[in-house]
């Protein structure tokens, strides 16, 4: 199958960056679709671990081009750390990275934006969402617009005049933002050279046959359509982001791998009808050391969702399941999954019918019993404890999904096929 689409099922960090990690050594080209320098995706690779934000999880394997697509918005700076990161480490990422001449930009006016309201809605402020309203309001400027720095520098200021009579950036701003333009200005002149026609790049590849993956940022449950709005992310984090983020046509991705983790976490704000507001959620948090690899934020975390995992296999065309962090529940004597939902007395059988309500659920819970013995050390999925096996069936069940591979652990040679 050449083009195979790696996609969050929950509301992000599920551990994709791992599992693109492990799938990109046998790819010729990772791509991403969506998102900015609001996503992190944390590799471990031996003693060395990797943060990445924009540049696909896939860099870190010496053959792999990686594309950076139009359905981004691309912070320069933060990008050109990132690059000059992984040169730090040993990674050589030369003629590697290509960056799509149609993504957006994020400035720093978007930046500044963003803290002064993002925290709304519990955003990273990174200047994400307002990147993409620009987008949308044909404010916005392109990859292709920073071959011209005095031109860029020229809709800056336009930009920032704007944004000051409309009370969007405060004058108590200016002072800051002076410096971190001309840092970005710096950064915007050393992109340049990772500009590139990526929707052909794509297209000669999928004609060649060569194997592609498709990288998704944050998770379905924080798609602008189909999440738990306004609680979401500023773009298509499902499957239906990839044509139009990448110019490839719908029919071309062959297969779809969701990953979700075995329990569920959410960080920012929003509803979460299974969070676990006591001992149990606060030793998962400890446990999954559950805090963002972005911001440092504390991740809310809760027993799994069926309902909301069966919507995210449904809306995403869902081929196969990679369940991550099963370790993180070796130590419980009984663990929980949410099979069903009531609103106002009734029984809710979809999560769409709910999602625009969710903080007045009540979840149903059926209960299982935990294996309480140690999985880091088993070498295949015929290992793990009866109560485990049961456990991930169960999963399978309610979600209408096999489960194909599970991790148990940070390293590369933890994630078990089943």
């Amino acid at each position: 199958m050449p083009v195979t689409a790696v996609i969050g099922g929950q509301w992000g960090d599920e551990g994709k960056g791992k599992i693109v990690d492990l799938l990109g050594a046998d790819m010729d080209l990772v791509a991403r679709y969506q998102g900015g320098a609001n996503a992190g995706h944390t590799v471990q690779t031996g003693e060395q671990t990797f943060i990445l934000h924009q540049i696909p999880s896939g860099i870190l394997h010496p053959n792999v081009r990686c594309v950076l697509g139009n359905g981004m918005v691309i912070d320069p700076i933060a990008l050109m750390e990132e690059l000059d990161s992984l040169a730090a480490n040993g990674i050589d990422t030369s003629d590697r990275v290509l960056l799509s001449t149609h993504a957006h930009i994020v400035t720093p006016l978007h930046q500044a934006m963003d803290r002064a309201t993002g925290h709304i809605v519990g955003t990273t402020g990174r200047g994400i969402g307002l990147a993409y309203a620009d987008k949308a309001r044909r404010l916005g400027i392109r990859a292709v617009d920073l071959t011209d720095i005095r031109g860029l520098g020229g809709y800056i200021l336009k930009r920032l005049k704007l944004g000051l009579n409309q009370g969007e950036i405060q004058k108590s701003d200016l002072p800051a933002l002076k410096t971190e333009i001309e840092a970005f200005l710096h950064a915007c002149s050393r992109m340049v050279s990772l500009l590139a026609d990526t929707v052909q790049v794509l297209q000669e590849a999928i004609d060649r046959n060569d194997k592609v993956l498709i990288e998704g940022a944050q998770g379905t449950l924080l798609d602008i359509d189909f999440g738990t709005y306004p609680f979401v992310t500023s773009s298509s984090s499902g499957s239906g982001g990839i044509a139009s983020g990448l110019g490839i046509p719908p029919r071309a991705v062959d297969r779809v791998i969701g990953i979700f983790k075995a329990y569920t976490t959410r960080v920012g704000n929003g509803p979460f009808p299974t969070e676990l507001d006591d001992a149990i959620g606060k030793r998962l948090q400890d446990s999954g050391a559950e805090f963002g690899a972005t911001t440092g934020r504390p991740r809310r975390c809760g027993w799994f969702d069926a309902v909301a995992g069966r919507y995210s296999c449904q809306v995403n065309g869902i081929d196969e399941i990679y369940l991550s962090k099963l370790d993180i529940l070796d130590r419980f004597d009984e663990l929980k999954i949410c099979t069903g939902y009531t609103l106002d007395g009734v029984t809710i059988d979809g999560f769409s019918a709910a999602v625009h309500r969710l903080d007045k659920i009540e979840p149903h819970y059926e209960t299982l019993p935990g294996w309480n013995a140690s999985s880091a050390d088993l070498t295949a999925a015929e290992q793990l404890p009866e109560a485990a096996q049961n456990y991930i069936g169960r999963v399978e069940e309610l979600l209408g999904v096999p489960v194909t591979h599970v991790s148990i652990g940070a390293e590369r040679n933890q994630i078990l096929k089943r």
